[in-house]
């Protein structure tokens, strides 16, 4: 990713890299689920119901996994794409209508995004022992983590691990609306508190 923030265009050059968007849905049955038949039935699966309550689905093409608990909740997580969610349920839900015998309507099934994990890379160093001073709701412990935490509350409510190199992860948002917005703010906020070190 490339937040290089340059005189000329402030908040321009901006790319961003998506890691993972956690979903939790549900298949509306109105039963319980054979998860032992489904566990059976599907290839790449894991089942441990004295160790997990849910069934570990992993599909390749959109690569993710999708935990189904008997009661039709679902978990899907490790897409990269929102394109990529609809397609893993149509997957999910071909599977299971033919392992249960059941008829599951794709239009029934309202997916909600409840996490995103983004990655970025200011390519500037970046002063963590100035900015746990400067910046406030932030906690650097070297010895524990080798990044420091920053709880941001504008424009939206999110979790920052900043690192000395410049690396960025970008967690606690649902929408990707408030990606690009939240990582410009950050940006802005670390140039106006002299947070980078020149070179």
């Amino acid at each position: 990713m490339n937040l290089d923030i340059t005189p000329k265009d402030p908040i321009r050059s901006l790319n961003y890299t998506i890691q993972n968007i956690v979903v939790k849905s549900s298949l509306n049955l109105g039963e319980s689920i054979d998860l032992n038949k489904v566990s059976e039935e599907l290839q790449n699966t894991e089942y441990n119901s004295e160790r997990f309550p849910g069934l570990f689905i992993r599909i390749n093409h959109p690569k993710c996994v999708i935990i189904v608990f008997k009661n039709g909740k679902l978990i899907l997580t490790g897409l990269k794409s929102f394109d990529h969610v609809t397609l893993a349920l149509n997957l999910l839900i071909l599977k299971l209508n033919k392992i249960l015998e059941s008829n599951i309507n794709i239009k029934s099934i309202h997916p909600e995004v409840v996490n995103i994990v983004i990655t970025a890379n200011f390519f500037k160093q970046i002063n963590l022992d100035r900015a746990a001073l400067k910046l406030e709701n932030s906690i650097y412990e070297p010895e524990v983590f080798p990044g420091l935490i920053f709880h941001s509350l504008t424009p939206v409510k999110s979790v920052f691990l900043i690192f000395s190199t410049g690396k960025v992860v970008f967690t606690g948002v649902n929408k990707k609306i408030v990606i690009e917005p939240a990582l410009v703010n950050l940006g802005r906020l670390l140039k106006e508190k002299k947070l980078f070190m020149t070179p």
